[in-house]
């Protein structure tokens, strides 16, 4: 049994050095020992600003190196599919940014990889389900308190984690601008998207998008405009919830007989910081202390609603998901 994990990076980019100060000081039971860089600046980091024992240059060094138990992958989204896969077949753990993959055909074979190992934890990172307040949301709309959802509305000006802030462009806005706010709506709606319709018009990106059960999300792109403040409304049909992103500790229902309560996240709740939640969980999921909550099947399909959004509006008409590895 592990008391230590010992981890290493993939990626020392802008993503990557945003992300390694927090694994190298404030998860605990984790040693940050290794690191790739592709570059002299990003190699000098890892020595000199990391001090780290273990610097190459080339992944497959880190890889094979059998004082690593974990590897944290934040590459360039295009190569994330083949290093991850050498990475499981190296009998590492790992832990990915998202988006997993660019085509939906890389996304399922990294899924397909890590299924092959249930014995190794492979995690891909998610701001929206190590959230506090979305979590108590979602606990609130399974316990029946809005009833059935129906209908979810907000923009993709919601989110901005350190993976939107820092990560190289991929080449699709909806990756790169909306892969959070997808993200939500399906963890809220918990269930299947069955077709999607994107309409374009100046600077702005209209999308809708019906599930199995009829239920819909109608979601607004903007990449280029940041806003101050955005709301979520999640309609139900014996209620609403509005949250606001520029307040982290409660929300507002709106009951059908008229009733408005405010919720507000426990007091023994401090910490809100969605990156350090999931992995220090992630740490403590492979040191065999409790179970982790996410692995890879929900950033499959984030990849399979963005293709389909990405295809949708370059047709300009209506996508079935079962279309998008045409």
């Amino acid at each position: 049994m592990l008391y230590q994990l010992k981890a290493g990076i993939i990626g020392l980019g802008e993503l990557g050095q945003a992300y390694a100060p927090l694994l190298k000081n404030h998860i605990k039971d984790l040693s940050l020992l290794g690191a790739v860089g592709r570059t002299q600046k990003e190699l000098l980091y890892a020595k000199n600003d990391l001090s780290l024992e273990y610097v190459y240059s080339d992944d497959k060094a880190l890889i094979q190196n059998h004082d690593i138990d974990a590897l944290f992958i934040f590459c360039e989204a295009a190569r994330r599919p083949h290093i991850v896969i050498q990475a499981i077949e190296a009998g590492k753990h790992v832990f990915l940014a998202d988006p997993i993959a660019l085509n939906v055909e890389d996304a399922e074979a990294v899924h397909k990889s890590a299924a092959s190992r249930p014995s190794q934890l492979v995690m891909v990172s998610s701001l929206v389900r190590y959230n506090p307040l979305l979590a108590s949301v979602r606990k609130m709309i399974k316990r029946g308190e809005i009833g059935v959802v129906n209908h979810i509305t907000l923009d993709s000006s919601f989110f901005n984690g350190l993976n939107r802030r820092h990560s190289s462009s991929s080449g699709s806005m909806f990756l790169d601008s909306a892969l959070d706010e997808l993200d939500l709506c399906l963890w809220l709606l918990d269930e299947s998207i069955d077709k999607v319709n994107v309409k374009r018009t100046n600077n702005t990106i209209t999308c809708e998008a019906v599930a199995k059960s009829g239920a819909s999300i109608h979601f607004m792109l903007h990449p280029e405009m940041r806003k101050e403040q955005s709301f979520l409304n999640i309609y139900g049909n014996n209620g609403q919830i509005v949250l606001s992103n520029t307040n982290y500790r409660s929300y507002k229902l709106y009951r059908a007989d008229g009733v408005k309560s405010d919720f507000f996240l426990e007091k023994h709740q401090g910490f809100l910081y969605s990156e350090y939640i999931q992995m220090h969980e992630f740490t403590n999921a492979v040191l065999g202390r409790v179970k982790a909550q996410t692995r890879t099947p929900h950033s499959v399909d984030i990849v399979k609603l963005a293709v389909a959004m990405e295809k949708s509006m370059a047709l300009d008409r209506l996508i079935e998901l079962e279309q998008v590895n045409l």
